[in-house]
C-alpha cells in the first residue's frame, strides 16, 4: 500500500471520528438546553449546539468528498492500468506477426503465402484471449504460432527484438500479391525449405 493511500485512509478515519466526537457533543447540548430553565442559559446552549452541528456538517461533507475522490482515482488507475495492458497485448501480438510473418514469406510463394497471413491474424486474435498471452514468453508464442501453421524451425531466441524498433521495422501485410520485398527472403530467420532441402 503506496503512503498516499495510507494517508488519504487516516484523513477519512479521523474525519469519521470527528464527526463522531461533534455528534456526541450535541446531542449532549441538546439534552442540556432542553433542561436549562434560564433563558440567557438556554440560548447560549443552544448557540453551541448550533455551531457543533455545523461543525459536524462539515465533516461529513469533507469525508464524502474525499471518498468521492478517493473513488475517481482508483478507477483512473484501473482505466490507465488497462490501457497499459491493451498496449503490451497490441506490442507482443505485433512482435510474434513480425517473425512469423518473416518465416512465412521465406517458406512460400506468394500465392500460398495469403492464406497463411489470415490464418495468423486469426492465431493471435484468438491468442490474446487467453489468461496467460502476456505472461507466456515471445519465443513460446512464436512456437504455437508456428506449429499451429505448419511452419518449420521457429526462430531462436535472441533472433528477434523485444523493443518497438524491432516490430516497426518490418513491412505491414498488404503488400502486392506478386513478390514478397527482397529483405524478407534473403533474411530467413531460420533459412529457407530450398536451403534446407539442399543441404539435407
Amino acid at each position: 500500500m503506496s503512503i498516499q493511500t495510507d494517508m488519504a485512509e487516516r484523513r477519512l478515519a479521523i474525519l469519521g471520528e470527528l464527526s463522531e466526537l461533534g455528534l456526541s457533543l450535541a446531542r449532549d447540548l441538546h439534552s442540556a438546553a432542553l433542561a436549562a430553565e434560564d433563558i440567557a442559559e438556554k440560548a447560549k446552549l443552544a448557540e453551541a449546539f448550533h455551531r457543533t452541528g455545523r461543525s459536524v456538517r462539515q465533516s461529513l461533507a469533507l469525508h464524502a468528498r474525499l471518498t468521492r475522490d478517493a473513488g475517481r482515482e482508483d478507477r483512473e488507475a484501473i482505466a490507465q492500468a488497462a490501457r497499459e495492458t491493451d498496449a503490451r497485448v497490441s506490442r507482443r501480438k505485433a512482435q510474434v506477426k513480425a517473425a512469423v510473418e518473416r518465416l512465412i514469406w521465406t517458406e512460400h510463394e506468394p500465392s500460398d503465402a495469403e492464406p497463411l497471413l489470415d490464418a495468423l491474424d486469426d492465431r493471435l486474435d484468438e491468442a490474446e484471449l487467453y489468461e496467460d498471452f502476456l505472461a507466456t514468453d515471445l519465443d513460446t508464442h512464436i512456437a504455437r504460432v508456428c506449429w499451429d501453421l505448419e511452419l518449420p524451425d521457429p526462430p531462436l531466441r535472441g533472433r528477434w527484438p523485444e523493443g518497438p524498433e524491432g516490430v516497426e521495422a518490418h513491412e505491414p501485410l498488404n503488400r502486392p500479391a506478386s513478390q514478397p520485398p527482397q529483405s524478407l527472403r534473403d533474411s530467413s530467420p531460420c533459412g529457407g525449405a530450398s536451403e534446407r532441402r539442399s543441404s539435407a
